[in-house]
């Protein structure tokens, strides 16, 4: 088991050099652009591998169903968001994870997919069922004489939506702030500058984009109703992400009339009241990874070690004199294991790391914390940042590869993002983005592989 867990890796570790050809600069109608693409690098999923994430994906709605239960409040929530046998369906989803060499490609089209998969499993950071920057999915790399690879197959995926419920399709973003974000980000409109339906469509996707002025007046004038799918943006603002206390206002959300609505309408799973309780929160959670037994759960620091051994942190005495496995919970050690093919005694020692990320409420890195357990700062930190946040997950640091480009020398560390929606009620590959950052940018050492200005993006596809 644990020499399985670790075939990607072995591929990871190795030292890469690779002609990806000219970065070029691409601008478009939103406030974050210009953007730096490798036009001439391609990345190609082999069909195994797309299937292996395909089956991740159909595991990732499965284990909604009790996150879904938890958040109900009325029978009409989400009843756009099922498959014809009442399981829960998010609709779009963008799978964030290690990148993939090229050797570890070629050598998966000879393994079962089973075996990929629980590979792929156990290198997986996270699924986010809210996708966003629409124009850039679409058109970052389109050329002129074809759309890009995901632009053909997501809007083909609308389509089927407006199609099957007979509606059209809206974003919907729940507060100002992230009005004005979205409105800046993905369209390029600032102030009050006008952006018309058409603009819109062009732009995303989409039919329609609501604000909560906008939707609240809508709905009086429709005497209640809403003739829109709603697909909706309700992460928090970057300043409620970076500090738990910070206190934002839900127009739309904090009105049971409104949300009622919202959910009755809604392509995705993210709609919370205000004052829900975490249990019932389903908004930005990674409480599936639970379920998909990706991750080890703790409340508190005192959950990854053993009774004795939980006592003695807490007394603040010196992390010394490791003595085996007995030191770290049985549980703990156990998913290391099983779940991970991680040897417990390497995180013991301080030879192998682990990231700690909130479970519920943020996204990207906000919030986590990484380091090896026999630093006093990495523990005080998941300790302060616990009481901030409630409930963490757990999962071993993963090594990122590295790649040079000959074509300028170039150094990057790189991440894969892969979208995937449903089609016929089976899971729809719909490509995806090679994250490449600056190996010596203050990001990459960081362990922050995420779109920044340095990102270069190059493209993901397959042959199907």
């Amino acid at each position: 088991m644990m020499k399985k867990k670790s075939l990607l890796d072995e591929h990871v570790a190795m030292s890469v050099c690779q002609t990806l050809g000219p970065v070029v600069e691409r601008t478009m109608q939103s406030s974050m652009s210009p953007f730096h693409v490798l036009p001439d690098y391609k990345t190609m999923y082999p069909e195994i591998v797309v299937h292996a994430l395909g089956e991740l994906y159909a595991e990732y709605n499965r284990a909604f169903t009790s996150l879904v239960e938890a958040n109900r409040e009325w029978s009409t929530d989400y009843k756009h968001c099922v498959a014809s046998d009442g399981s829960p369906v998010n609709f779009a989803v963008q799978i964030d994870m290690v990148g993939l060499p090229q050797t570890f490609l070629d050598m998966a089209v000879d393994l079962p997919v089973a075996v990929v998969r629980e590979v792929l499993r156990g290198r997986i950071f996270e699924i986010e069922n809210s996708l966003a920057m629409y124009q850039f999915l679409e058109c970052i790399f389109a050329n002129d004489s074809e759309e890009s690879f995901f632009k053909s197959r997501f809007q083909a995926s609308l389509r089927c939506l407006r199609h099957r419920f007979g509606k059209k399709i809206a974003l919907l973003a729940v507060t100002d702030e992230k009005h004005v974000a979205m409105r800046e980000s993905e369209f390029g409109k600032k102030d009050k500058e006008l952006l018309s339906d058409a603009e819109v469509f062009e732009l995303s996707g989409f039919d329609k984009f609501f604000g909560p002025v906008e939707f609240r007046e809508y709905t009086t004038s429709n005497r209640g109703e809403c003739d829109y799918l709603l697909y909706i943006r309700s992460s928090d603002p970057i300043a409620k992400i970076k500090d738990p206390g910070f206190q934002v206002e839900h127009p739309l959300l904090g009105d049971p009339e409104m949300r009622k609505i919202i959910k009755a309408h809604a392509l995705t799973f993210s709609v919370d009241a205000p004052e829900m309780l975490s249990a019932e929160r389903i908004n930005d959670t990674k409480e599936y990874m639970l379920n998909m037994g990706m991750v080890f759960p703790i409340n508190s620091e005192a959950d990854l070690f053993s009774p004795e051994f939980a006592v003695h942190l807490v007394a603040e005495k010196p992390y010394k004199a490791f003595t085996g496995t007995s030191r770290l919970s049985h549980q703990f050690a156990t998913y290391l294991v099983e779940q991970e093919g991680v040897d417990p005694w390497a995180v013991e020692s301080g030879t192998a790391a682990l990231r700690c990320k909130p479970v519920k409420g943020t996204y990207g890195c906000y919030g986590h914390v990484s380091g090896v357990l026999t630093d006093g700062k990495f523990r005080g930190k998941l300790r302060r940042y616990l009481r901030q946040r409630s409930g963490y997950i757990v999962q071993p640091e993963m090594r990122i590869p590295h790649i040079t480009n000959t074509t300028d020398g170039a150094e990057y560390m790189y991440i894969d993002r892969n979208f995937f929606t449903i089609a016929d009620e089976r899971p729809k590959f719909l490509g995806g983005f090679r994250s490449l950052m600056p190996a010596q940018s203050t990001e990459a050492k960081e362990g922050r592989i995420h779109g920044n200005n340095d990102t270069v993006w190059a493209e993901i596809i397959s042959s199907d």
